[in-house]
């Protein structure tokens, strides 16, 4: 008699084994999911364009920087503009209809540059080298933000 009371008592035990180590897997796999699905999730949609900025730098020459920017403002848009070589208090600043907006949306759009969000390396080998910067919110309030020092995020070419 006792041997069959033993036996239940094991096979109890073993179900609550089976049991734990089921929904540990079950807890395992949805952290990983989890995970995973974050390390994905900075794809952002661009809609229309608030203010964009884009630059990046050649060097540490006097004026080795690029600047191109756009605002959003009393129903237009500023566009400005300083190539390399150019100090900033000679930028080139324009007013640009809705088409060359939609045209630099393209262009982020195509190169999946919302995957950029979150993009900060820097490679700390190289001491007189490139970087750039880069800021985009739209109308919903999507923000795009990413940098890099000799570091560059896919599609950046």
């Amino acid at each position: 008699m006792k041997r069959v009371v033993l036996c239940i008592k094991r096979d109890d035990y073993m179900k609550n084994i089976y049991i734990i180590a089921i929904l540990l897997i079950i807890v395992v796999v949805v952290i990983l999911l989890n995970v995973i699905s974050h390390k994905f999730d900075n794809h952002k949609s661009i809609s229309d364009i608030r203010h964009f900025s884009f630059s990046y730098t050649m060097g540490y020459a006097m004026n080795a920087r690029v600047r191109y920017e756009i605002d959003y403002k009393d129903n237009y848009y500023n566009l400005v503009i300083v190539p390399n070589g150019i100090a900033d208090e000679d930028k080139l600043e324009i007013k640009v209809d809705k088409e060359i907006i939609n045209k630099v949306k393209d262009v982020l759009v195509k190169y999946n540059v919302s995957k950029w969000n979150g993009f900060d390396k820097v490679d700390k080998n190289v001491l007189d080298g490139n970087s750039f910067s880069f800021y985009l919110k739209t109308d919903s309030d999507v923000v795009v933000e990413a940098s890099g020092y000799m570091k560059w995020p896919d599609n950046y070419g």
